[in-house]
């Protein structure tokens, strides 16, 4: 019997000799342009291909085009094509790769080592596989569409470029990339699990992400522990129906955090609309825009360090939780903290705005007056620093009493120390006394009575001046009880002194002797109260002249030696 071997179709000829003279093989416009995909390996095998490689346009690759474990020097163009079964690339080795155009049922590109991959304007419509692909230069994904984009492992050298890119899910764990990923005006749309996510990823560039789409049922943008030179969202929606809108917990980035120009975030469940936890952001954090959590919080910064500053402006921020709305519990802002945010209500019980172990290190500027305007706003400030004085400490003063929870020290204390710094004496005196105040009223002090009476008496011995006006009162009282007596013959020559010892200076003496107990002006008395009916009233009134005086000269030493001062 004879065996004789099937002739090579006439465009598989074609496909030869465009191949050998370095040429485009275009069959867009044949009715037949089917190619098959084993004439493909067979020539990219045979290393008989000008430099410029195999270049197809238009074909109907038939059957499937597997390249696995090949290596190869040729390009491989296969442009606009379309691919009746899945491409197979595993552990695949060539210097270039173009997908421009073409429409593949999957792509299986695990290990692929390539300097370029290009497969802009691509529609794949099974699972777009790059894990642990190594690109030495770009990988070009613009207007393409993968169900889903898997690239954990990835190593692309230069940029990733997936503009208007259309997915269901696109997973970049553990990747490196050299440059920016840019996936502006995205599209990705997961019906279970997370939809974007990139835990742990290395981008020496910015992620863009400006006027994209992105929705999930547990998490919509996850970029837990990843690194990268910025992030933008401008104009970008996030939707979350069970947990986080955008979580960055562990993230690092050099630059800066822009979230703005309509940003618009939503946690439909019990996840965080936008997340940062232990983040760290090199320069400054920005964000206008709308952010909602149905069950959980609007915005969380725990212990997130920010190198620049957050300026939070024309910001929308709703929640329904039983924490706070917003919240930077133990953040560091290197630079200012400016919060406007047109509108902060959290329908829960937790507060709208908490700012616990804050620290700023430049201007805090919160604009309280106008959170203050809503009738539920509360906020915590307890163990928040900040080196200025704010706009109105009046107003400050009032949010510090009727909006926040319960009684804390050091919120009063903190704005006490800056006016202090700042040489307002004054100002921080009225601060420490309004501290005292609230402490009596939603606090501890002990014996309220005596609080109260330190308050009304010594300003809490902010102002010692009060027992001295106090002390002079007692002393016009005493003369006035000296002045009743002796009209009523109710004063007396003191013994061995003349009958005209109770004359006006000695009666001044004797009402001085009386009121003011520490020090006796007069010496050895020349005139004292009688022992008539006169003279018995006047001692008795006389007791409570004197304890009057010992209380206010008491008050007096302890005031100016700050003995009664509390923290």
């Amino acid at each position: 019997m004879v065996h004789t071997m099937s002739r090579p179709s006439e465009t598989e000829q074609e496909l030869r000799r465009a191949a050998e003279a370095g040429e485009v093989l275009d069959l867009s416009r044949r009715l037949d342009n089917r190619l098959p995909a084993n004439a493909i390996r067979d020539l990219l095998r045979s290393g008989d291909v000008d430099p410029r490689g195999i270049q197809v346009v238009g074909a109907r690759i038939t059957g499937q085009l597997d390249l696995s474990f090949i290596r190869t020097s040729t390009p491989l163009r296969l442009d606009n094509c379309l691919f009746e079964e899945p491409v197979a690339l595993h552990d695949t080795e060539l210097p270039a790769l173009s997908l421009d155009g073409s429409t593949l049922p999957a792509l299986g590109a695990e290990n692929l080592r390539t300097r370029y991959l290009t497969m802009e304007n691509a529609r794949c419509t099974g699972i777009l596989d790059l894990e642990n692909a190594h690109i030495d230069g770009s990988l070009l994904l613009a207007g393409t569409t993968a169900w889903p984009l898997f690239g954990t492992g990835l190593r692309v050298s230069g940029s990733v470029q997936a503009d208007r890119l259309f997915a269901r899910r696109v997973w970049l764990d553990g990747c490196d990339i050299g440059g920016d990923v840019d996936l502006t005006e995205a599209a990705i749309v997961a019906e279970s699990g997370m939809a974007f996510i990139a835990n742990n990823a290395k981008i020496g560039g910015d992620l863009l992400l400006n006027r994209a789409v992105v929705k999930a049922v547990l998490g919509a943008v996850v970029l837990m522990d990843a690194t990268g030179r910025g992030l933008q969202m401008r104009g970008t929606v996030l939707r979350s129906a069970e947990s986080w809108a955008l979580c960055l917990d562990g993230a690092h980035f050099t630059q800066e955090v822009r979230l703005k120009d309509g940003f618009n975030a939503r946690a439909s469940g019990d996840g965080d609309a936008v997340r940062l936890t232990d983040t760290r952001i090199g320069a400054g954090l920005i964000l206008d825009g709308s952010v909602r959590s149905h069950r959980g919080q609007a915005l969380v910064l725990h212990r997130t360090a920010v190198g620049a500053s957050i300026l939070i402006t024309d910001a929308e921020i709703v929640a329904s939780s039983n924490r706070s709305a917003v919240d930077l519990t133990d953040a560091v802002v290197h630079g200012e903290f400016y919060f406007q945010a047109t509108k902060l209500i959290n329908h829960g019980d937790g507060e709208e705005l908490e700012l616990t172990g804050t620290k700023v290190n430049n201007t805090l500027f919160i604009r309280e007056w106008e959170l203050m305007e809503a009738e539920d706003f509360t906020v915590t400030l307890d163990g928040l620093t900040y080196p200025n004085p704010p706009v109105n400490t009046n107003v400050w003063l009032r949010m510090l009493r009727d909006h926040t929870n319960q009684y804390e020290a050091q919120p009063y204390q903190q704005l006490a120390a800056v006016h202090r710094a700042a040489g307002h004496e004054h100002t921080a005196r009225k601060v420490l006394i309004a501290q005292q105040k609230d402490l009596r009223r939603r606090g501890d002090p002990g014996n309220k009575l005596w609080h109260w009476f330190l308050g009304v008496t010594l300003g809490y011995g902010y102002e010692p001046s009060r027992a001295v006006a106090g002390l002079l009162i007692t002393f016009v009282l005493a003369l006035c009880l000296v002045w009743t007596a002796g009209a009523n013959n109710g004063l007396t020559p003191a013994k061995d002194r003349p009958a005209d010892a109770c004359s006006p200076v000695n009666r001044i003496s004797l009402a001085a002797d009386l009121a003011i107990p520490l020090v006796k002006l007069g010496g050895t008395p020349r005139c004292e109260l009688a022992n008539g009916p006169a003279g018995q009233w006047a001692t008795g009134a006389g007791w409570g002249v004197q304890i009057l005086g010992w209380s206010f000269a008491t008050l007096s030493v302890a005031g100016f030696t700050g003995l009664v001062r509390k923290s």
